[in-house]
């Protein structure tokens, strides 16, 4: 039976069998309250794409607050993955926009940021050179008592349990706007961070945009593929945490022992999702619960309403498993 373009955009795809071994079902429909976790380790969430101003960024964010208060352990940190503001921007929209949206009675950890394209757009008459990115990076400056982190473009944030190091995030800026000085810094950083001994047995990468995707309307990016690949492959990466697509996905894909997630769902339009081999993709408002301890790292993929899509367990070895 011939498959045509309209039948393969959907709203869900799962692994195939070609992926994870076993051929395992996510357990979807969950609720947070039912979660079993082991203790010890570290929580964090993810979400990106999510500075929206609307419905949809409060409903997650409400639910953000719900699964926190759920897990009844700490959160080590948020990652806030890029367009982290649409549209006009003041810099009381952090209030609004951060503070209050994100409270911290719930969520009472730090936000580590990066930037995406729309947080490089160009702000007021007056200054007409400066951009969101510019007065992000400044109240994060400012402001050092706020959990809103960004201390530059592109920065190493190292998590640490009872026992020591546990999880490096390197945290990169993929925007194509980078001056060709911004360009060799980057790379001249990141290089340096990886040839850095560490003793924490993950190391992640994090930035807005996905190297790979299942995105109706953008194909890989070929430029981050050309720039990063080699050092994921090199340095065994083992997970790569974007946004920018508006969906929700995890992605196996071949020769490269990274898992690569997309968390873009926090508030923005969705995207369509095509059907793919390489993995999980839904286009759904939500974002990530990641558990990640000395043996694996579990992630979860959580909609605006609290249902688990989607779960995977990637341990030290690299093997995969699915729920």
């Amino acid at each position: 039976m011939n498959i045509t373009r309209r039948d393969a955009i959907r709203k869900t795809v799962c692994f195939s069998s070609a992926v994870i071994a076993g051929n395992l079902l996510s357990r979807a429909g969950a609720q947070p309250g039912a979660l079993r976790t082991k203790p010890g380790g570290l929580h964090l969430l993810a979400v990106g794409d999510f500075g929206s101003a609307n419905k949809e960024q409060v409903d997650v964010a409400d639910r953000m607050s719900a699964y926190a208060k759920d897990l009844n352990a700490p959160l080590a940190a948020v990652l806030a993955l890029g367009d982290n503001f649409y549209g006009k921007f003041k810099m009381e929209r952090f209030q609004s926009g951060f503070e209050d949206m994100y409270p911290k009675k719930t969520l009472d950890c730090n936000f580590y940021a990066c930037l995406g394209n729309h947080d490089y757009e160009h702000v007021g008459k007056e200054k007409p050179q400066l951009t969101k990115a510019d007065w992000q990076l400044r109240y994060a400056a400012e402001n050092p008592q706020s959990r809103w982190k960004l201390p530059a473009k592109w920065y190493v944030e190292e998590l640490k349990d009872a026992t020591g190091p546990l999880v490096r995030m390197i945290i990169l800026d993929g925007n194509p706007t980078l001056t060709e000085e911004e360009h060799l810094s980057q790379k001249q950083f990141l290089e340096t961070e990886l040839a850095r001994r560490t003793t924490a047995p993950w190391t992640w990468m994090v930035n807005h945009f996905p190297m790979f995707t299942s995105s109706s309307k953008r194909k890989d990016n070929q430029k981050l593929i050309a720039q990063w690949g080699p050092h994921l492959k090199k340095h065994r990466i083992s997970h790569f945490i974007a946004g920018h697509d508006h969906s929700l996905q995890h992605l196996e894909v071949k020769d490269y022992d990274t898992s690569f997630i997309i968390s873009g769902g926090g508030g923005r339009h969705l995207d369509e999702v095509v059907e793919t081999d390489r993995g999980f993709t839904r286009s759904q408002l939500g974002f990530n619960h990641i558990h990640v301890d000395r043996q694996a790292v579990t992630t979860r993929f959580i909609d605006e309403k609290g249902n688990i899509l989607h779960t995977f367990k990637r341990d030290t070895a690299g093997k995969v498993t699915i729920g």
